[in-house]
């Protein structure tokens, strides 16, 4: 094996090795009762530091933004694509490479793509001929993120 594939082998054992220790640590803190974080399904658990660190690194991009104004406006519900448009005023192309910029964000914090917001693709919507994403963002999120964005 050659010296740079090496290194690429230990950056992803290192970054597995951080990922694991966050999810203990995060399951520690749940049977303690010492630390509020929550579980956000196929984004891991979050607490409200990585919310401050992942707003503050990302909040000058206004497709972000209109993202988390618009799930933390309906906590705990379903906001499509649309509706995250309409907040943005942004066109569908840009908002999408605003979503990806926030993932790469959350990657160099925390070494994975991962959002404090749950998402996914819905079914096919037969208006619009394709299917759309969805958001939704924890009640305890929401709370957590309206008292980070002053």
């Amino acid at each position: 094996m050659d010296q740079e594939a090496l290194r690429s082998v230990v950056v992803g054992a290192l970054a597995d090795v951080e990922s694991l220790q966050e999810k203990l640590a995060g399951l520690l803190a749940d049977i303690d009762g010492t630390a509020e974080s929550v579980n956000i399904p196929r984004q891991g658990r979050w607490s409200r530091e990585q919310v401050h660190l992942l707003w503050e690194g990302s909040k000058h991009l206004t497709g972000v933004r209109a993202l988390f104004e618009a799930t933390a406006a309906a906590p705990g519900e379903t906001v499509t694509f649309t509706e995250v448009l309409k907040r943005s005023k942004l066109d569908e192309r840009q908002q999408r490479n605003e979503h990806a910029r926030l993932s790469r964000i959350a990657a160099g914090l925390f070494g994975a793509k991962r959002w404090p917001i749950e998402n996914w693709q819905g079914s096919h919507n037969a208006n619009l001929g394709k299917a759309e994403m969805l958001y939704r963002m924890d009640p305890q999120v929401a709370d957590w993120w309206r008292n980070l964005r002053h």
